[in-house]
């Protein structure tokens, strides 16, 4: 189970609104200050995301919870995105490659129909990824509550070094 903690924003008839910094990958290797992505993920700001989360127990705004995703949603969802126009784009440049055989004809017959064949299975991903949406797995769940937030009134002191 991939979890993450996020903060409640408000709640509703069975569930919660909460926000929650999206994870990047980047950041996290040895090399993070030499790598171009890594200074870019490092100077950009992350981006926040505002989830409807099922709960059958109200909680208050500003309590922090931990929320969960499965993995096999995770790998479902990345196969149908990523490879299904993949493949689509493939098959195309395949039937591209025969009818320029038959037609004596140049690598533009191939780079056309691998690029619309592409184009349809982005829009079959996007119908399939939207199926998958709805789903009872693939929304996250509520998997513990936390608490309230540190008020940063009350953090007094949080530099590295004395202070004089």
């Amino acid at each position: 189970m991939i979890t993450a903690l996020a903060e409640v924003t408000g709640s509703g008839e069975g569930y919660l609104t909460v926000r929650c910094q999206q994870k990047t990958s980047c950041g996290s290797c040895a090399s993070k200050s030499n790598c171009g992505t890594g200074i870019v993920s490092n100077a950009l700001p992350g981006k926040v995301l505002d989830i409807r989360v099922p709960s059958e127990k109200p909680v208050d705004e500003g309590t922090l919870v931990e929320i969960g995703l499965e993995e096999q949603t995770v790998l479902r969802s990345a196969l149908v995105v990523y490879i299904l126009p993949l493949l689509f784009a493939i098959a195309g440049a395949v039937f591209g490659q025969f009818l320029a055989d038959l037609m004596a004809a140049g690598e533009g017959v191939i780079i056309l129909f691998s690029l619309l064949a592409g184009g349809l299975g982005f829009l079959v991903a996007r119908h399939f990824s939207r199926k998958l949406e709805q789903e009872t797995g693939a929304t996250p769940k509520l998997l513990r509550i936390l608490g309230n937030p540190v008020d940063p009134a009350a953090v007094i002191n949080a530099a590295t070094e004395d202070s004089d």
